[in-house]
């Protein structure tokens, strides 16, 4: 069954078996569970990118798989502008919008669909923000040529993908493509820049960081706030704990490959006035 086809987290619970629900991949249990799926850094991400990109005020902004809302409902939360959220999921739309709802976040709005081909107007939005959602398309470049399709004129793309500073072994990889269901290329930061760059766009910000292992015990107790939610009380307890036993999985697998891996903060300005390199590269002073 797939689980993003029913109208609420809970509901598709009760309709899954123990079975189906322990070979679901990562998506299915995150549509399932409203997990906070946020973007590599948390908030501290959002938050440097609205530092570095400054988004006019009132000028529209999209998120691009905004999954269970997060960053879309941050961005708003700093926002005196419309922010949209674009997804896929509509289990997932559904419980971003009653999060935002909930919050008193009145300027954001969940939309279904595809950042392949999405159903916004052309030069719409002041920003458009993707963080790794870019990954799991079938067409990066297309993907791509959507985002600035539906990009303002001098607006900013923010992407912040996950590539790989070292390669990883070849069954923890496999393992990782297997759990989100979809192909994973070892990439490198200047790929996602390759797939990014368009001619008159200049890419005005690029901020690498690299990932922390997490203990065990951290790993579990998230695991404990995620399945803390009250739409899971009600779920028979042997349900619960495959769909706990899934998420753990998932972190640890998750923490493991992420050893390999880094991610930047990538921003690019469309008509940029001043797109000329700098000869003389400067640093900050020790």
């Amino acid at each position: 069954m797939d689980a993003t086809t029913i109208a609420t987290g809970a509901a598709a619970v009760e309709q899954l078996s123990v079975a189906e629900i322990r070979a679901l991949d990562f998506s299915s249990v995150v549509g399932l569970i409203n997990e906070p799926n946020m973007p590599s850094g948390g908030g501290d991400t959002v938050r440097r990118v609205l530092q570095l990109a400054r988004p006019r005020p009132g000028r529209p902004v999209l998120e691009v798989g905004s999954n269970t809302g997060y960053t879309t409902i941050e961005l708003a939360s700093w926002l005196d502008a419309p922010v949209t959220g674009l997804d896929v999921n509509p289990v997932s739309n559904a419980f971003a919008d009653a999060k935002a709802r909930a919050a008193g976040i009145d300027n954001v709005t969940f939309v279904l669909g595809d950042g392949q081909g999405m159903p916004f107007r052309d030069n719409t939005f002041e920003l458009v923000f993707a963080s790794n959602v870019t990954s799991f398309m079938s067409d990066h470049g297309k993907a791509g040529d959507e985002y600035y399709r539906v990009l303002a004129p001098r607006g900013v793309l923010a992407a912040v993908p996950i590539y790989y500073r070292s390669a990883p072994p070849e069954s923890l990889r496999g393992a990782v493509e297997q759990a989100i269901g979809v192909p994973l290329p070892v990439t490198s930061k200047d790929y996602w820049v390759d797939v990014f760059s368009r001619p008159g766009v200049s890419l005005i910000a690029d901020e690498p960081y690299e990932y922390v292992r997490q203990s065990g015990d951290r790993i579990a107790e998230y695991v404990e706030t995620v399945m803390g939610q009250a739409h899971l009380d009600a779920q028979p307890t042997d349900k619960v704990d495959a769909l706990r036993e899934r998420l753990t999985y998932f972190y640890e697998l998750f923490d493991e490959n992420l050893s390999y891996c880094g991610y930047s903060i990538l921003l690019f300005r469309a008509g940029h006035p001043n797109p000329e390199p700098v000869l003389h590269a400067t640093r900050p002073a020790r």
